[in-house]
């Protein structure tokens, strides 16, 4: 067993996590990973990423679970897993049992079936299905909705989340059934009962993967339990058509090569949000590292934004760094805007772009780029003290919000928006997979950028 002080070194905890357990149904394999099953195969092909029960807030805070009861019997070609999950949060009291089969004819049943304790809103329960994208971008699907089949091909473009009536909606209609030809002649085919399916380009987050989800988005959230009430659904993981012979195993290979296209980025740092300046002992660590830039975050609005840009101009000075000044504003500030210029002019540290954003109360799923008007309004006041610097619009938020809003007025020289392996899961297997998303996101967002600057941050 590993020691702790290795496990810290190598995962960051005391303990490692426990090895998945191997499956077997029939042709078909997968890894038990707590409640979860992972890279679900047939023949040493993906079938599907990751399958799992999500249970999600009104601001769609993921509810962890603790999990007790466990049964496992698992033969060579078959296994039968039952469990018992509890879902606590403020008023969220949601208790379901899991029941995961598989046959050997290569069929898997994975069973939520639980209920609801009081009433509280909640914006989502049930079942993700994870599609990586090696066996997605541009391969053809067959979907079952109340309108019949629908047909079509998975985009190599990043599918906006639209908008429409003003409620989120998926790629195309709900459905019960979704085949994907993850290979020439062999369909991975999920399918659900008691609630239907919906598909969402998960690269507009950083994951590196298509979801199938219930319940649909179309529908509106959140919703309100009612005491008592079940909720129930079956998942159902098939492959159809021919399954290749497995290809044997080859040692892993690891190539060095050189980086195309040119040089990295230039990489800076957040200044951390605290009244307290550098320690010395985080003064020499930085020195060390030389970012580039030093992220400061002025909300106008906020009584203390002179603090902010002061402490931030002076940590940037002492780094040798630029700023990178990340402002959220409103278009009744200009007064507010004239004193920022005033204080950029009488500081020592050179500003590097600006990150322009409209001003918000916090997280919404309806949020979109910052409007040209309000850069124009920036730009007015600051590009006389900053010079010809990127004035960059977008989203503090993800992707998702400028890939359904993308820009069209000169006035913004630059896009902005933030990437992280962790917006959805922050389990290691999770962001290993998502290091392709942060190069999706910006391979995307240069195909309708046109020659402004991309600036990712945070």
């Amino acid at each position: 067993m590993m020691d702790a002080a290795r496990s810290r070194r190598l995962t960051g905890r005391d303990q490692p996590l426990p090895t998945p357990v191997e499956l077997r149904a029939g042709p078909v394999t997968a890894l038990l990973d707590g409640p979860d099953l992972r890279h679900v195969q047939a023949g040493g092909v993906e079938l599907v990423q990751r399958v799992y029960v999500a249970v999600r807030d009104a601001p769609w805070n993921t509810i962890p679970a603790t999990f007790d009861e466990w049964h496992r019997n698992i033969s060579p070609d078959r296994f039968r897993i039952t469990f018992r999950a509890h879902h606590r949060y403020e008023a969220i009291a949601f208790d379901w049992d899991g029941i995961i089969e598989g046959s050997p004819d290569g069929v898997i049943h994975y069973t939520m079936d639980g209920a609801c304790h009081g009433v509280f809103a909640y914006s989502k329960i049930g079942f993700n299905v994870h599609h990586a994208l090696d066996g997605s971008v541009g391969r053809p699907y067959l979907a079952t909705t109340d309108g019949g089949s629908l047909a079509g091909i998975l985009p190599d473009a990043i599918d906006p989340q639209r908008i429409v009536d003003g409620t989120l909606s998926g790629m195309f209609a709900p459905y019960s059934e979704i085949a994907i030809e993850v290979v020439d002649g062999l369909e991975a085919v999920v399918s659900l009962e008691g609630d239907l399916l919906e598909l969402q380009d998960h690269r507009n987050w950083t994951d590196a993967n298509f979801k199938s989800y219930g319940t649909p988005l179309a529908l509106g959230f959140p919703f309100d339990s009612t005491d008592g009430q079940r909720i129930r659904q079956v998942l159902t993981i098939s492959a159809r058509g021919e399954i290749p012979a497995p290809a044997p195993a080859a040692d892993p290979i690891i190539r060095l090569a050189a980086v195309p296209g040119g040089p990295l980025p230039l990489i800076g740092l957040g200044s951390p949000h605290r009244d307290a300046g550098l320690t010395e002992r985080e003064r020499a660590l930085l020195l060390e590292v030389r970012p580039a830039h030093l992220r400061v975050d002025v909300a106008l609005r906020d009584d203390g934004w002179r603090t902010a840009i002061r402490r931030g101009m002076a940590e940037a000075t002492a780094l040798g760094s630029a700023v990178e000044l990340a402002l959220a504003v409103d278009d009744t500030q200009g007064d507010a805007l004239a004193a920022l210029a005033v204080e950029l002019r009488s500081g020592s540290a050179p500003v590097a772009r600006v990150l322009v954003y409209q001003a918000s109360d916090g997280f919404s799923a309806m949020l979109s780029l910052t409007p040209a008007s309000l850069v124009r309004l920036v730009r007015q006041h600051l590009e006389p003290v900053t010079g010809p610097v990127a004035f960059a619009g977008g989203t503090n938020q993800n992707f998702s919000d400028i890939n359904r809003d993308r820009p069209s007025d000169p006035v913004l020289t630059g896009l902005c928006f933030s990437i992280s392996p962790t917006v959805h899961a922050a389990d290691d297997a999770s962001i290993v997979e998502n290091q392709v998303g942060a190069g999706e996101v910006v391979r995307m967002a240069r195909s309708f950028s046109g020659d402004r600057a991309i600036c990712v941050s945070p």
